[in-house]
């Protein structure tokens, strides 16, 4: 087991018990879209992508039960399944919500599906793939969040040298 006594475990630990309450408890179909703003504004604020490191609910459970992960393998496909996985991810994300705009607890179901769903994708790709494949190679929200990170970045870096 992992040491929570760390800051980064702790608000990733948070941030898991966030998402479990807004989801499980308060029935809030939108929480997928409260992480996902709140991992753009931490890239816009912080410059990098600090959300994935410290805060996502989804390291902090691949991180807590990676001790027992396989060793890191190489996978030739790795680079090319981004390309697939997020628009998938989103397209089905993005239809299902204006599927079941109306009907509330239908949509906060399939939002839980999809949700467990990219856990058990991220467990098992840990388990046979090493620990984090799925935070590098499969995150919805990594690649996305990676250009801004990239950009601002270079704006940070621009706005600090002498003119």
């Amino acid at each position: 087991m992992t040491d929570l006594r760390s800051p980064v475990k702790w608000t990733a630990w948070a941030s898991l018990s966030a998402t479990f309450f807004m989801m499980c408890v308060v029935r809030a179909w939108w929480t997928m879209f409260v992480l996902f703003g709140l991992a753009l504004t931490m890239v816009l604020i912080f410059g990098k992508n600090r959300y994935c490191s410290s805060v996502c609910p989804l390291g902090a459970l691949q991180d807590s039960t990676g001790d027992n992960a396989a060793a890191r393998r190489h996978f030739a496909a790795a680079p090319w399944l981004k390309y697939l996985m997020v628009p998938l991810f989103w397209g089905v994300t993005i239809y299902t919500t204006f599927t079941f705009i109306d009907s509330p607890n239908v949509l906060w179901v399939w939002m839980l599906r999809i949700m467990i769903s990219m856990f058990f994708l991220a467990m098992v790709t840990q388990m046979y793939l090493g620990k984090r494949f799925f935070c590098v190679h499969l995150c919805p929200l990594r690649h996305p969040l990676l250009e801004p990170a990239r950009k601002s970045r270079k704006l940070l870096k621009g706005r600090g040298r002498p003119a």
